[in-house]
């Protein structure tokens, strides 16, 4: 990085992930990121996956919007207060950055199940490469010791941010996506962080729609962070 400006290039990621007939364009930044200058860039619509620290670029379409959560002021609706009671049996616990048999067969079973993805190559290196930034895992276990669910965490500054989550599709019932995220949030909290992000929401995405449903939140438009109305939130 040069002359307080971030160096990279626009790339076409693809079918858009998240609306239809659309293209997925990112600015990919090619300087070195580190903790600091990646909370800075968290209020710039900044995301991180695997080494990669990037925004997105679509031409014509801003429909990803950042979302964060004020910690302090957060509080469990009641169907997340249900999900709590019902993985109240489940140990959490802290790790490094890693690809172990098994967490690389949790994330496979959850690929094929979760998103129909049975591809071949390893997840080693998103699971393992932060690019510099700092951060970890979130664990969950079961009283048998069966790891069910992983949370991969940024922490930088006073934030918490969510990179990805994975967890065992044969406990579908359990809620485990949401309990993952309820425990980051109780994590932050316990740090004394200020805020939680996590990522892009897009209205009229079905598989983001989850993201709103933890209130209070913010969302970032045209470089301002303003309140969540409260119609934008699902039931």
């Amino acid at each position: 990085m040069s002359d307080g400006r971030l160096r990279g290039e626009v790339i076409d990621a693809g079918p858009c992930p998240y609306l239809p007939e659309r293209r997925f364009h990112v600015f990919h930044a090619i300087d070195r990121v580190d903790g600091g200058l990646y909370r800075i860039l968290l209020d710039n619509r900044f995301r991180r996956n695997g080494a990669m620290v990037y925004t997105t670029m679509c031409p014509g379409c801003d429909a990803c919007l950042p979302l964060r959560v004020p910690v302090r002021d957060f509080a469990p609706r009641r169907d997340q207060r249900r999900v709590l009671r019902r993985n109240a049996d489940l140990a959490l616990s802290w790790h490094a950055r890693g690809c172990d048999p098994e967490r690389e067969a949790l994330w496979r079973r959850y690929q094929a199940a979760v998103h129909q993805d049975a591809e071949d190559a390893s997840p080693e290196r998103f699971m393992a490469e932060d690019g510099g930034v700092p951060g970890g895992e979130l664990h969950a276990r079961d009283r048998d010791g069966r790891l069910l669910g992983v949370a991969m965490c940024d922490v930088v500054g006073d934030a918490w941010s969510s990179v990805y989550c994975y967890w065992e599709p044969a406990e579908e019932a359990r809620g485990l996506g949401t309990y993952m995220a309820l425990a980051e949030i109780a994590e932050a909290a316990r740090r004394g962080l200020r805020w939680w992000y996590p990522g892009y929401w897009v209205p009229g995405c079905a598989k983001m729609a989850y993201k709103a449903r933890f209130r209070p939140a913010q969302v970032l438009r045209d470089g301002v962070w303003t309140a969540m109305d409260s119609g934008e939130a699902p039931t």
